[in-house]
């Protein structure tokens, strides 16, 4: 396998010209001149099953990849973001729905040139009105899972309903372990 070295020239943290170097066995990107390592490049994406009334709310994509396919609303993590609050934004802003995730059902790892990795909760709904984020989403709503069947859906979104009403828990939040850092999240099973 292959792994991908950063497309620098110069180091991010100091601005001194970068060399090719083996770590932990792998060509990286470093500095000479300060700690810096690029360690790869990486992408976090979350995703949310929501259930209302036995109906499930998903969404259409309005874009490539995946255009006119029905799937979970969700999104991208942004630098700094939890995971938790990115999935509740995501839904907002795709749907117009407020939601709180419940526990994390399922994980997707994709390691490629940039390792994609992808996670998705179980959520409450909270409330709100169905109104589609313009751009990104081409139509939305509660389904029931014999409408799910007539609707174009990715093996990821049906793998996902199917993990919504398996008997475990999942990983849930687990604020009762105090963590070195203030901005850890520990998620366990339940």
């Amino acid at each position: 396998m292959s792994h991908y070295t950063a497309p620098y020239l110069f180091c991010p943290a100091c601005g001194k010209p970068l060399q090719n170097s083996i770590i932990d066995n792998h060509p990286r990107s470093s500095c000479p001149s300060c700690p810096y390592i690029h360690w790869g490049n990486f992408s976090l994406g979350v995703g949310g099953v929501l259930w209302h009334n036995d109906k499930v709310l998903l969404v259409q994509r309005g874009h490539n990849p995946g255009k006119g396919m029905w799937t979970i609303p969700g999104g991208y993590v942004d630098q700094g973001e939890p995971i938790g609050e990115a999935i509740i934004r995501e839904i907002l802003e795709e749907t117009g729905i407020k939601a709180k995730p419940l526990s994390i059902i399922g994980l997707r790892d994709l390691p490629s040139e940039r390792h994609d990795t992808y996670i998705i909760f179980l959520m409450e709904f909270l409330g709100g009105t169905l109104q589609a984020q313009p751009g990104e989403v081409s139509d939305l709503g509660f389904f029931s899972l014999k409408e799910c069947s007539t609707l174009p859906i990715p093996s990821l979104t049906l793998s996902a309903l199917d993990a919504s009403h398996a008997v475990s828990q999942g990983l849930v939040f687990n604020s009762d372990v105090k963590l070195s850092s203030k901005l850890s999240t520990l998620y366990q099973i339940r």
